[in-house]
């Protein structure tokens, strides 16, 4: 899973492609819990626990200049709040507009930082340590 965000937040399609198309071998409840270390950690980078909504939601609706109408804007506001600690519903989230939330905002916290290669490796190794720390045996990155 590593492999597959590092691909999506440096922006490189043909490797990000190869991997989705193994995407099964990533589809394991540890990668998944890679996926939400890392939207964590980069949340917590983007945002102060007490932001004001108006900031997050300047901040989403950048994303959605940026990456078009796939983003599900909402979706993302809400579980940008859920992990700054705000009482939010999140569970009727689909898990496809959850998972791209995340990827998404993976994508603008890259850019954020544009696309320092290092600090993109720092962020998925600190969620995959973070991953298995929970207990989940993600696929590490390489």
């Amino acid at each position: 899973m590593g492999g597959f965000l590092r691909a999506s937040m440096l922006r490189e399609s043909s490797e990000r492609e190869l991997l989705s198309a193994r995407f099964p071998e990533f589809s394991s409840l540890g990668s998944l819990h890679v996926m939400i270390a890392a939207f964590e950690i980069a949340v917590a980078r983007l945002f102060e626990p007490d932001t004001d909504l108006r900031k997050i939601s300047l901040f989403v609706a950048d994303m959605r200049r940026a990456f078009g109408p796939e983003l599900p804007s909402l979706e993302t506001e809400a579980l940008i709040c859920f992990m700054l600690g705000e009482d939010v519903a999140i569970d009727d989230i689909p898990a496809s507009k959850r998972t791209a939330a995340m990827i998404f905002t993976l994508g603008a916290f890259a850019d954020f930082i544009e696309r320092n290669e290092p600090e993109v490796d720092e962020l998925l190794l600190k969620a995959e340590r973070r991953a298995f720390d929970r207990g989940h045996h993600p696929e590490l990155a390489e």
